[in-house]
């Protein structure tokens, strides 16, 4: 059975993202541990007044039972747990304890700065999290991923790692694939489509699956145009392995960069992969 963490500040944005959480959670018939980190603020010494620890965890136990009522009235899917600490680290190591499967957190809108949309601890979780996050636009109502974008650069063996941790997912939603490669130069074309490695073909064998070439300078754009034109509703990505999304977190020569994300967002981690490839290596040893 599959465990879904929720993270929450209580906000607004939040509250979709649990919202969306439920919905994906009741679909795949997996569990749910609903999870908010808490900060101690120090006593002002000229005051000597502070919250003690076990105040301030209480009170955050009672805003996670509140949610978790609201979310899930039968209290039958939810677990809650609150710990203190960064968020960012706080969420990654309940993650790794209890063994989760996604991270589901919220951000904040579209069509502004990559950091106004996602957050700061979103965009924590992005560089440090090696357990697969889904980030959810803060307007986004629940729809089972049958239509998802995975965006490539055609490498190998990340790619097929991802591949096997998502394969379960494509199948149980019957989701309809599309790897998508954005090219910047129109002649390289159909060399990429000649050449895209057989083994990554060969993987999406048992999916339906559809490569695709668009040609944009602009990859932001292309890949904002691909998901409005086919109603995707998910996109996959490793944020470490694309050069565009590593420019989305500084500021471009002329302006912000804008990523309009209107569906929900899965980060694959590179820690992930990285773990992955030594599992899989670890049994060619051994065989």
């Amino acid at each position: 059975m599959k465990t879904i963490l929720i993270a929450t500040d209580f906000s607004n944005g939040s509250r979709v993202a649990a919202l969306w959480g439920v919905q994906f959670a009741k679909a795949l018939d997996a569990k749910i541990i609903l999870f908010n980190a808490y900060k101690v603020a120090h006593a002002v010494p000229s005051f000597n007044v502070g919250i003690s620890r076990y105040d301030i965890m209480m009170q955050t136990d009672k805003k996670l039972m509140d949610e978790a009522d609201f979310l899930d009235t039968k209290r039958s899917l939810i677990e809650i747990i609150c710990d203190e600490g960064e968020p960012e680290d706080a969420i990654i190591n309940i993650a790794n304890e209890k063994k989760i499967d996604f991270i589901i957190a919220g951000m904040k809108g579209s069509g502004k700065s990559f950091k106004n949309i996602f957050g700061s601890t979103a965009v924590s979780l992005t560089r440090k999290t090696n357990v697969p996050l889904i980030l959810i636009p803060e307007n986004a109502g629940y729809r089972n991923p049958e239509t998802i974008v995975f965006a490539s650069d055609l490498g190998v063996g990340g790619d097929l790692h991802a591949i096997d941790e998502l394969t379960d997912i494509f199948r149980f939603f019957k989701s309809k694939l599309y790897v998508v490669t954005v090219l910047k130069n129109k002649n390289k074309e159909w060399f990429e489509v000649l050449n895209t490695p057989q083994t990554l073909r060969k993987a999406f064998e048992a999916t339906d699956t559809t490569f695709e070439y668009p040609v944009d300078i602009d990859i932001t754009n292309a890949l904002n145009s691909f998901i409005e034109k086919n109603k995707a509703e998910m996109l996959i990505m490793m944020p470490h392995r694309h050069e565009w999304f590593e420019r989305i977190f500084k500021k471009s020569e002329t302006k912000d960069m804008i990523f309009h994300s209107y569906v929900p967002l899965l980060i694959l981690p590179e820690k992930l992969l990285e773990k992955n490839n030594t599992i899989h290596n670890k049994k060619a040893v051994e065989i």
